[in-house]
């Protein structure tokens, strides 16, 4: 692997130079930054993240937990994550809940051991009011964003969510117009937070 020292010894310059050079400080010359820079790449050099990352305390690294790889939804926003983090510098780690809390817990924990400097979590609802992971993220001010709603034991979180009211009031009206009368509600998981959302929209245009 090459190293520093390397790229110093083949261009006649000091370390500190090169590791000026390749952080593109100002207090060098155009000219010798890009000189650097070129025999850095001819050579091979790749940075090492994670010794920058104990240098700075970031590790630009950021986490997603969604429920399954095979989700229609989720599959369109990891996509859309995956290039905002890479447009940003940002590499993005990808974890699988499959709707199961002790999962969930697990994979966001080795998320925090690699210092992510943020997650992202499609939560898995429980009926429980707390949840550890959630708290500890809390703890540890870990900046958290939930792909969902919240729900009593993640409300503490900025959260991203879908407009369950408005689009369940939609779709009843829809189905009205069409002279539909006898319309069936499956309401999912009872503790979702969703599920009484769009029961409440949709019953009083029940006939």
């Amino acid at each position: 692997m090459v190293r520093l020292k390397d790229i110093a010894a083949e261009a006649g310059v000091s370390v500190m130079t090169v590791s000026k050079a390749l952080r593109d400080k100002p207090d060098l010359s155009s000219a010798t930054k890009s000189r650097i820079q070129a025999l850095a790449r001819r050579m091979g050099y790749v940075p090492d993240v994670s010794a920058s990352g104990l240098r700075n305390r970031k590790t630009r690294l950021l986490g997603l937990v969604i429920p399954a790889p095979t989700d229609p939804v989720y599959s369109r926003v990891l996509l859309a994550l995956e290039n905002q983090a890479y447009e940003r510098g940002y590499d993005l780690l990808v974890a699988y809940s499959l709707g199961n809390p002790e999962r969930e817990e697990s994979v966001v924990r080795r998320f925090m051991s690699r210092r992510v400097d943020g997650v992202f979590i499609a939560p898995v609802y429980r009926m429980s009011s707390t949840a550890p992971i959630y708290e500890d993220l809390v703890r540890q001010a870990v900046p958290t964003v939930l792909l969902g709603h919240k729900a009593p034991f993640c409300q503490r979180f900025i959260n991203v969510e879908t407009d369950d009211l408005g689009a369940s009031a939609s779709m009843t009206r829809h189905l009205l117009s069409l002279g539909h009368r006898r319309i069936a509600f499956l309401a999912g998981p009872t503790h979702s937070p969703w599920a009484p959302e769009r029961l409440t929209t949709s019953g009083p245009w029940r006939r």
